[in-house]
């Protein structure tokens, strides 16, 4: 969970700034005397500046106005209601609201931004072991945070944890062979250019920035097995992004009919969150790597 508080008089580019520089946070939580007033969705943000004449209109602003423009409001919960009935309140909100971040407030008046799709993650976990997949989850963050992090035993930890809450007969993460292919040798990893190109399906992904879920390759003409299994018959795949925008999918098919849920969706949509900061932390020690041999080995 996310403590980013501002008042309504930070500047949009402060926000951004910030959030641009620590990808999990979910968003942000405006306060006004001295309680949360409203909240700002990293993504709805982000979607907002994107669109025409968004920076012009609201970077140098205060977040106020961003806060006006997206109809942005406050869903608080308690932080002691149980996990099943938080994602039931946080369901019933419109549907325009319904995947926000919620503002958690805990007794002592601390507040704190919850990742709606982590809360749908540790709901789908709450009849199994819940305690193994957030200590998990946990390991994932602080492997990230740490700049000395090792990038495979990165990229098993969030495959593996992928792998119980989202079952799967093949996973894998396509990529751009732009990013740097020296960055991490792997089974899981493909660095291919004409799946993400030519193929309508993983372009969709990738176009709406959002996780699309094939329920019977079969019956969609559009279907081609690139990265998959030829017997594939349901796939799932999550576009990934980090800093400079989208990089690639991940992929999950199943070789029988059983189609991915919507909860497996967005469950998978917070791994391809961690894969996307897996791969800009690679890219910022490749980049250290360089100007360090450039500085002591170029003669």
């Amino acid at each position: 969970m996310s403590d980013y508080l501002i008042s309504q008089e930070v500047t949009t580019e402060e926000v951004a700034a910030y959030m641009g520089a620590n990808p999990l946070v979910p968003g942000a939580i405006i306060i006004r005397n001295q309680k949360a007033g409203s909240m700002i969705s990293r993504h709805k943000m982000f979607e907002r500046l994107g669109h025409r004449y968004g920076v012009e209109l609201f970077l140098q602003k205060p977040i106020g106005e961003m806060e006006r423009e997206l109809n942005a409001e406050a869903f608080a919960l308690k932080s002691h209601i149980s996990i099943n009935m938080a994602v039931k309140l946080a369901l019933s909100r419109t549907q325009n609201h319904i995947y926000d971040p919620i503002i958690v407030e805990f007794e002592n008046g601390d507040l704190r931004l919850l990742d709606m799709y982590v809360l749908l993650l540790s709901q789908s976990q709450l009849s199994q072991n819940l305690s193994g997949i957030i200590s998990s989850l946990n390991n994932i963050e602080m492997m990230l945070s740490n700049s000395q992090m090792n990038p495979t035993s990165t990229l098993e930890l969030i495959m593996e944890g992928l792998g119980k809450v989202v079952p799967s007969h093949h996973m894998r993460v396509v990529l751009h062979p732009e990013i740097n292919s020296a960055a991490l040798f792997h089974h899981f990893v493909q660095y291919q250019k004409e799946p993400l190109e030519l193929n309508s399906i993983y372009k969709s992904v990738l176009t709406m920035n959002q996780p699309i879920v094939i329920e019977d390759v079969h019956k969609v003409p559009a279907w081609s097995n690139w990265d998959t299994p030829n017997n594939t018959r349901c796939w799932l795949g999550a576009p990934i992004s980090h800093q400079n925008g989208q990089i690639g999918l991940v992929s999950l098919s199943r070789t029988t009919f059983s189609p991915f849920t919507n909860h497996e969706k967005e469950i998978t949509l917070v791994f391809a969150r961690y894969l996307g900061k897996l791969f800009e932390n690679i890219s910022l020690q490749l980049e250290k790597r360089r100007v360090f041999e450039k500085k002591y080995y170029v003669r």
